[in-house]
């Protein structure tokens, strides 16, 4: 079921039921980001880009979205363990905790935010980036930006503003989880679980706060189905793209280039491989190991992945820059052994 990718943990108050009705909500709202009607306007591999968060070649061991997510299964799997009385005096409490270092993980994670604008530019025709937020920030915010990154109420800001501009209901998700204030208070260490609560001494600006254990289960719960549903739609659209293996797809009229998705062990796209008629090949994969980047690179002024195709025909013929006149197109074969064709 789409947003069970990861278990929902258990926090007090809240059950299934709850949880369903809100994923219920939240499923349509962001799956047409992911299911874009119109997947190859403007360009097919900038959709890719966005599902497989492009960002050049790496080795094993640099995707900390890979470890964000096994950080969450540990907290999850914490939070269903029933803790021995011994070691520790109030369970509740402990839980709670864990609760809030869950929140903590879901809205500092980066890679849900910059997938997310990265869907939304894609459906807007802004292209894609490995830095999607840039463009979109004042002056005052791209120094700041250079210096420390952007907080997560920015990045939400501009995802909602996206959103809008996209006849898109989805931004309002966020305004059910994200609180700066709470966010605050767990991430600078700065809040007292009482007997009726959740307080923060300080606060933003100096002013104290404090929040019912109703309103703060409410916080935490609907932040862990905005994630499962993220997660689960993310590896949805990959796994629907992942049905096309083993088959090639025309890519770009001009040079007849023929696209084949790449997928794992368990037949979700990991990778694309674009066979040009001259035997060149464009290939992009991120896998446990790394990624591999071949012939593609980040045209970061132009917003979009560049493709180089070779070595064009000195007498090109009719059917593509890149084919000699006279000569049969060249394709290199799929990862099935199968040599594909040009069928628009």
């Amino acid at each position: 079921m789409v947003g069970d990718d990861i278990a929902m943990p258990k926090t007090p108050d809240s059950g299934e039921i709850k949880r369903e009705a809100i994923r219920d909500r939240y499923v349509p709202l962001m799956a047409p980001l992911f299911f874009p009607e119109r997947f190859t306007d403007p360009d097919i591999i900038q959709l890719f880009g966005s599902l497989l968060r492009v960002v050049g070649m790496e080795d094993k061991g640099w995707d900390p979205y890979a470890e964000s997510r096994a950080v969450l299964e540990d907290l999850n799997q914490l939070m269903q363990l029933k803790l021995p009385a011994k070691k520790f005096k109030d369970a509740d409490r402990t839980n709670w905790r864990l609760g809030l270092l869950f929140y903590s993980h879901i809205v500092e994670m980066s890679a849900p935010y910059e997938v997310l604008t990265n869907l939304l530019r894609f459906r807007l025709g802004k292209g894609y980036h490995p830095n999607p937020y840039y463009e979109f920030l004042t002056e005052k915010d791209r120094k700041r930006f250079r210096r420390s990154g952007l907080f997560p109420k920015q990045k939400i800001e501009i995802i909602q503003t996206l959103s809008k501009e996209a006849g898109l209901e989805f931004g309002s998700i966020f305004d059910e989880f994200y609180s700066t204030d709470f966010r605050n208070a767990i991430a600078h260490s700065d809040f007292i679980f009482t007997d009726t609560g959740f307080r923060c001494r300080n606060g933003y600006g100096n002013k104290a706060f404090e929040l019912s254990y109703e309103q703060v289960n409410d916080l935490i719960t609907n932040a862990k189905v905005f994630i499962g549903t993220f997660f689960g739609l993310e590896r949805e659209a990959r796994r629907a793209f992942g049905e096309k293996a083993g088959r090639g797809m025309a890519y770009d009229p001009v040079y007849k280039g023929v696209m084949e998705i790449l997928v794992d062990d368990q037949k979700i796209m990991n990778g694309f491989k674009v066979h040009w008629p001259n035997g060149s090949e464009s290939m992009y994969r991120r896998t446990e190991n790394g990624i591999d980047m071949v012939n593609c690179i980040l045209a970061l002024e132009r917003n979009t992945i560049e493709l180089f195709v070779g070595l064009y025909a000195q007498r090109p013929g009719a059917f593509s820059p890149l084919v000699e006149q006279g000569a049969a197109p060249n394709y290199t074969p799929l990862e099935n052994g199968e040599i594909p064709t040009w069928a628009p």
